[in-house]
This record gives structure tokens, C-alpha cells and sequence, in this order.
């Protein structure tokens, strides 16, 4: 189970705990920014180099990593 799973399982459990309207509101919203979490790396179409998307978005691949082959 992976670290991300394990947060979600724990948060649906903490949900169903609880009757709580304010409690239950943060839990929700707690288990979308999880899933909303990404641990995918990408590859930059470009220099092929792989990384967090985010990462990959911002990088500067023409001066310093130039294409393969």
C-alpha cells in the first residue's frame, strides 16, 4: 500500500467516525486534495528528461539538457 492508500484509508475511516458537519466538511476535503496528489512522473517531449510534471513544466531544457540521440 502506498503512502497516499494508506492516507486515504485513514481519512475515509476518520469519516465515518465521525457525525460532525465541520469535521466530516475538512475530512472531504482533505480526502480531494489527496486524491488531487500526483506522483506520476512525466517525460519532457523535448530532452526526455523525467520528472514531477510540475518540474518537467518549469525546467529549461534547451541550454541544459540537450536531446538525445
Amino acid at each position: 500500500m502506498s503512502a497516499r492508500e494508506e492516507l486515504q484509508m485513514h481519512l475515509t475511516q476518520a469519516l465515518t467516525r465521525t457525525t460532525e458537519p465541520d469535521v466530516q466538511a475538512h475530512l472531504y476535503a482533505a480526502l480531494k486534495s489527496c486524491e488531487e496528489l500526483t506522483t506520476t512522473l512525466v517525460e519532457c517531449p523535448v530532452c526526455e528528461r523525467v520528472g514531477l510534471p510540475e518540474r518537467i513544466e518549469i525546467h529549461d531544457c534547451s541550454l541544459r539538457h540537450p536531446p538525445r540521440g
